[in-house]
């Protein structure tokens, strides 16, 4: 089989990606308006809901990886958890934006709850975790990853700005649940493509190079015991929480952040496309930033530029101008976060495989899911939290200047914080300097079997 991807299979491999962002970057930039405004739950209440789901999580991801480790098919281990999950993906996102409005207030709020923790901790646990998995098991090459995460994100994005600017529109025209519909069935079908365009070449039982009992008689608890040695695994988990909460807060109050610092809902799509359009443009050139830079040096620059980006918008008067310099600092440093941090995750796949012998490519993927939704979840329940703490009320016309200043501070100051302690992290996984030490050992390695 030819190891590397064909570009069929790449653009195939991308398109899922946006199918799972018309999922979740809908929850994560419209239910907390959904759930305040059409619904009317309390921010706060909504805040803890989404927090507590994203905790449960974090079980879900671990028990979701050591499945997909322990599946086989013949379509592979990661692809038949995209079948599996392409329907119900779409299916959840219209249930979820569609509460009856015949329901007591604590009616909403268990039907809010259920189809949440559902959705997050079971559906799209299986898809996006078994997606991320497939980049590992699609592209051995770790230069191969970054040209797919690259591509993959250049997708993303466009599918980011298409919600962004279409969702509203869709929303006064058909409806919260018309919208869900919409965005579910593209979704659905673009998973679907994922499925039927893509080939697995790395195969666990080929690539267990220092033990001759092979990885799918592990034991549950063998498993995990060789996950927990991977110190990278737990950094860069970190780096994903930190790096999704920042997301989430800013995908969750841009939209309140249009309407009510800067006085003017429709500003929405622009600020997203200020947001967006660098790491549109970026993703598509960073594989030759990792050539020059590398993934590790790549992202704590970014990582120098959002904080730029977010101090800008804090510290000057709210202003159009402001916010789109800073928005557009926040989208350059992102570049490297993107495609760079989820073929830094098939690194340590690899850093698992050369200490260990084994290799636990869905395991070591929930670093990518957990940290993608307990982040979302935080920066969810840091909007719900923020807007009751600054008292929006979604009940009136306009909100007072208190709630006003209070919604900017929430905006830029909690990323602010966050993204130092991301500087501090990542700066204990340097990646990067071991990697060529990595690959020598694992290429030894795997001569060595092949001979015996």
């Amino acid at each position: 089989m030819n190891k590397k991807p064909t570009w069929k299979e790449i653009i195939a491999f991308a398109l899922g990606d946006g199918g799972c962002n018309l999922v979740w970057t809908t929850i994560g930039s419209y239910l907390t308006l959904y759930y305040t405004d059409s619904v009317g739950l309390a921010a706060a209440t909504i805040g803890t809901l989404m927090l507590l789901s994203r905790l449960l999580d974090g079980v879900s991801d671990l028990v979701m990886g050591s499945i997909i480790d322990r599946t086989h098919t013949r379509w592979g281990k990661a692809r038949p958890w995209i079948l599996w999950s392409a329907l119900p993906m779409g299916l959840g996102l219209v249930i979820m934006f569609s509460i009856p409005n015949g329901l007591s207030g604590g009616g909403k709020l268990a039907y809010a709850s259920v189809t949440y923790v559902v959705m997050a901790a079971v559906v799209y646990t299986a898809c996006n975790l078994a997606y991320n998995t497939l980049l590992s098991l699609e592209a051995p090459e770790p230069k191969d990853r970054v040209t797919m995460s690259s591509i993959r994100f250049f997708v993303t994005m466009c599918v980011v700005l298409f919600i962004n600017y279409n969702c509203n529109g869709f929303v006064e025209k058909f409806g919260w649940t018309g919208m869900a519909v919409i965005f579910g069935t593209i979704a659905t079908l673009l998973l679907l493509i994922t499925f039927f365009g893509t080939k697995e070449r790395t195969h666990i039982e080929e690539n267990s190079v220092k033990t001759k009992k092979p990885e799918n008689k592990l034991s549950v608890a063998e498993s995990f015991k060789l996950l927990f040695r991977n110190k990278y695994f737990f950094l860069l988990t970190i780096v994903f929480v930190l790096n999704y909460t920042i997301l989430g807060v800013n995908n969750g109050l841009r939209i309140y952040f249009a309407r009510d610092v800067l006085g003017n809902a429709g500003l929405m799509g622009t600020l997203t496309l200020c947001f967006i359009l660098p790491k549109l443009i970026g993703n598509l050139f960073y594989p030759y930033i990792n050539k020059l830079l590398g993934k590790w040096r790549s992202m704590m620059i970014g990582y120098g530029l959002e904080l730029a980006g977010v101090l800008i918008m804090g510290f000057t008067e709210a202003s159009f101008t402001t916010a789109v310099i800073g928005l557009v600092c926040l989208g350059i440093g992102g570049i490297p976060h993107n495609a760079g941090l989820f073929a830094m995750v098939a690194d340590v796949v690899d850093y698992g495989e050369w200490k260990t012998g084994v290799r636990l490519d869905g395991l070591t993927n929930s670093a990518t899911s957990f940290g993608m939704k307990v982040g979302a979840g935080l920066g969810a329940a840091l909007v719900g939290w923020g807007l009751a703490w600054a008292a929006y009320d979604g009940g009136l016309a306009a909100q007072t200047a208190t709630t006003v200043a209070g919604i900017k501070t929430i905006f830029t100051m909690v990323p602010a914080a966050l993204i130092v302690l991301g500087i501090i992290t990542l700066f204990f996984c340097n990646l990067d300097k071991i990697y060529p030490q990595i690959a020598a050992g694992l290429e030894e390695c795997r001569t060595k079997k092949k001979e015996v």
